[in-house]
């Protein structure tokens, strides 16, 4: 990635959240539709069955492997109702049955990173969507087939792999894709 402009921050309850504009490239990845459930099980059920066909040995996944949810950038102005869980391949290869082959656009994204609690995360959403809302050049790309996308990493502890109730520290980067505004 390469950060385009960094220095966004708003500040909650004492905290900071660094709001920026990072470009991102193109990438390939497998994944799992899901949809979202009241007890945010979906992405957890998603990761098993990604990881069964896809185990993180796999040869086809790039070198520092990341879990990737992806959210339909439309689904923003309504409800998020479909995900998809994935990580990142060099290419696609034989795609087992239930994986869905998903080509990110890349391109210039609105970025942020969670790292603490329940309470953080909602801040940190908040924190973003509010940019995007004041922003006088750039707005969410609400485009059908542009997806938004959280990175997970995987170590030191991989948050899919746990219930979501017993997560103490959400750690992953908000990435979601934004246009220059129309006059």
């Amino acid at each position: 990635m390469i950060h385009i402009q960094v220095g966004l921050e708003w500040v909650f309850l004492q905290e900071t959240i660094v709001i920026e504009l990072v470009e991102v490239a193109p990438f390939k990845t497998l994944a799992v539709r899901t949809g979202m459930t009241p007890d945010k099980s979906g992405t957890r059920v998603a990761w098993s069955k990604l990881t069964a066909q896809v185990p993180l040995d796999d040869t086809r996944l790039t070198e520092v492997p990341s879990a990737y949810v992806f959210i339909p950038q439309e689904q923003w102005s309504k409800n998020v109702d479909t995900l998809w869980v994935g990580l990142a391949v060099r290419e696609f290869g034989d795609v087992p049955n239930g994986i869905e082959p998903l080509e990110v656009s890349g391109g210039l994204c609105v970025s942020a990173r969670v790292n603490g609690n329940e309470a953080h995360m909602w801040r940190v959403y908040d924190a973003i969507f509010a940019w995007l809302e004041q922003s006088p050049d750039y707005e969410i790309d609400p485009r059908h087939g542009v997806l938004g996308m959280e990175t997970v990493p995987l170590e030191p502890l991989n948050a899919l792999s746990i219930p979501y109730s017993e997560i103490e520290t959400f750690n992953f980067k908000m990435l979601y894709p934004v246009r220059k505004k129309s006059s």
